[in-house]
């Protein structure tokens, strides 16, 4: 049978009573006996009691006595106090007995009994003494009011759980307990189960002296006097803050993780950043007491972007970034930790008309972080205040909804943050112009004349040019840093010899985008130049190639970068009808041991010969070399051996012929 919360705290009040306390079904069936009753029974049915009647326990006139008694409070007709002489080994005893109903959740009402020895007057005296002294000393809250509600009696236990003492509340109602918490219409459906004759069972909110919150199972119940009528009220009351607190800590608990579970779940592959951080706030703004909750990315120069926003109904919010100043604080705030804050009013702030309109008194901020790495703020707004507490009892639930939003996006706002490292490092490059152009000389084998230079850019913190253009063409850059380096290096090229022509490199991206290879072009007018573009690139299109050179103009000519080294192999000659082939140094070092490869560089001289190529061999370190690439018929030579690249103010006519010999 449910047994209903007035029954188990008429339990938890009589479990270590002094007197004997006991429930029976409507049946007269014993359902309970406290401890103190099965002491009074000792031995005589062991644990073999439950479901017994006083007929098994009694004599036949106290069982039927009882069984008189039982009827009338079951037919709900007033019981006064009776007495029953009941035999023991040591003599008769007499106990003082009342009984009552209680109320169970199936329906049916079951009785409660309270009983208490009074065998002799002295006996009887001495336990009353002791009754008083029980409940003086015990840790429950006892209060007795009289019938208009005036306290009449409060134990220690009470003085010691409100704050009050016993002089400040005699004489007092009890409404000076009131928190605020339980409405009029609570307090009324109280008052009407007492005054009907029919105990109370439930939780009051109530206030201490010092202002601080009480939570108190409470079990209220009428007083009778020997006629049965009510004489005042008597409440045992048990404090439950902390338990009550733990309970709702874990009701609440087990909601945020339906809530996490709830995200999860709806987070479909593929989702963007954007989409996940939507679905995060949109779970978070279920938790109890928030009007808005919203996640932030930190952007690299110190913004605080939004990406998802979520307030309750059809409002639109703002989702505009935070100003830099914003942002940084925040920033700098956040790798402190989650931290509670009072709503400022801010006229510049660009939430700051919205967040009015929704009442907003506080705001609770978690970080996002990746590993070891801050990436983001989840916000959430309130408009309790901060004093109230609600955002206090939500903070842990945002913690993880912050930490279930860093594994979700975290990698990907990594990766979008790194890229935008890298592009605010080019883009810095670029605009700084933290390079430097220097020209390696391209000799004429036959006399060693600098016929040409090649124009090659060295950054400014050492990293490889290579590693330099490819991290600029991966975050959208590459056409930007090669018109600025080639811009550099045609300006930078004045001072050379006017007769040599200049050799560039150039992508096959930035030739098929033209605008800008035609804009630096167009403002450098008088020396000849030749587009370098290197067989190692993949050029997808050669028609559309071929239309962008022509595009440029006819006093540009085409080179072949790294000839025999690349995976287009002879087609870019093929294809692009190149003015020069460069061939790679690969070919070149130790080609004087190397029979092969001479048969090899005398076949791509033929080819190049019959294509109307001229040829540039690089990498020429050693005179054996050179004298072999003489001897095979390759005109034209580049190599440390015959220049280092330099600036073009250390670059003259005869200091590299001088050099070149």
């Amino acid at each position: 049978m449910p047994i209903g919360p007035a029954i188990e705290r008429f339990r938890e009040l009589m479990d270590d009573a002094p007197w004997n306390a006991s429930i029976k079904d409507a049946q007269g069936q014993y359902l309970y006996l406290n401890r103190h009753y099965l002491a009074t029974l000792g031995d005589r049915f062991g644990a073999d009691w439950y479901g017994k009647t006083d007929t098994d326990i009694w004599p036949p006139d106290n069982a039927a006595r009882m069984r008189e008694i039982d009827a009338l409070a079951l037919g709900g007709a007033a019981v006064p106090l009776f007495s029953l002489v009941r035999p023991f080994a040591d003599g008769p005893h007499t106990f003082v007995l009342m009984k009552f109903p209680l109320p169970t959740d199936a329906g049916p009402i079951v009785l409660g009994g309270v009983g208490l020895d009074l065998t002799e007057h002295a006996r009887a005296e001495a336990q009353h003494d002791r009754l008083a002294a029980a409940i003086e000393q015990a840790t429950e809250s006892i209060e007795i009011t009289d019938l208009e509600g005036r306290i009449t009696y409060v134990n220690p236990a009470f003085e010691r759980a409100t704050g009050y003492g016993r002089d400040e509340v005699i004489g007092r109602n009890p409404r000076i307990l009131k928190s605020g918490a339980q409405s009029p219409a609570f307090y009324e459906a109280m008052w009407a189960t007492l005054t009907s004759g029919r105990p109370w069972v439930g939780d009051l909110f109530n206030r201490r002296k010092d202002g601080s919150t009480l939570t108190e199972a409470a079990v209220i119940s009428p007083i009778r006097d020997a006629h049965g009528e009510i004489t005042g009220y008597v409440a045992g009351k048990r404090d439950v803050t902390q338990a009550r607190a733990v309970e709702g800590r874990s009701a609440a608990l087990s909601r945020q993780r339906a809530l996490i579970a709830r995200t999860i779940r709806e987070i479909r592959a593929g989702d963007t950043v954007e989409a996940v951080a939507q679905a995060i706030c949109q779970q978070v703004i279920n938790l109890p007491e928030l009007v808005k909750a919203q996640i932030f990315l930190f952007e690299l120069d110190g913004r605080a972007t939004p990406i998802g926003t979520v307030v309750p109904g059809d409002s639109h919010p703002p989702v505009r970034p935070l100003p830099r100043q914003r942002g940084r604080h925040l920033r700098e705030r956040a790798s402190e930790g989650p931290w509670i804050e009072p709503w400022v009013n801010r006229p510049w702030h660009p939430y700051n008309q919205f967040l009015n309109a929704l009442g907003v008194q506080a705001a609770a901020y978690a970080p996002i972080r990746h590993g070891d790495r801050l990436i983001g703020l989840l916000i959430a707004d309130s408009p309790r205040s901060v004093a109230e507490g609600a955002l206090v009892e939500e903070l842990p639930a945002l913690v993880e909804f912050a930490d279930l939003a860093g594994a979700l996006i975290g990698r990907r706002v990594m990766e979008r943050t790194e890229l935008g490292r890298a592009r605010e490092t080019i883009a810095t490059i670029i605009e700084r112009q933290s390079f430097q152009s220097v020209f390696q000389p391209i000799i004429r084998l036959a006399d060693d004349t600098a016929v040409g230079f090649e124009a090659l850019t060295r950054f400014t913190d050492g990293i490889d040019p290579e590693v330099r253009f490819a991290e600029a063409a991966t975050v959208g850059l590459g056409l930007r840093l090669e018109a600025a380096t080639l811009e550099a290096a045609l300006t930078a090229a004045a001072t050379l010899p006017p007769r040599a022509w200049l050799d560039v490199n150039v992508s096959p991206e930035f030739v098929l985008e033209g605008v800008a290879l035609r804009g630096v072009l167009s403002r450098h007018h008088g020396r000849r130049v030749v587009l370098e573009v290197t067989e190692h690139e993949v050029i997808s299109d050669y028609q559309a190639f071929r239309e962008a050179i022509t595009r440029i103009g006819p006093r540009f000519e085409l080179a072949v970068d790294d000839t025999g080294a690349g995976f287009a192999s002879l087609r870019h000659i093929l294809e692009l009808h190149p003015a020069f082939l460069k061939l790679d140094r690969w070919l070149v070092e130790g080609l004087d041991r190397d029979e092969a490869r001479q048969a090899m560089v005398v076949g791509i001289g033929h080819f190049a010969r019959s294509a109307g190529c001229r040829i540039v061999a690089e990498g020429i370190e050693t005179d054996a070399e050179r004298e072999t690439l003489r001897a095979l018929g390759i005109e034209f030579g580049q190599g440390y051996l015959l220049g280092r690249p330099l600036p073009a103010a250390s670059s003259s006519d005869d200091r590299l012929r001088r050099h070149g010999r």
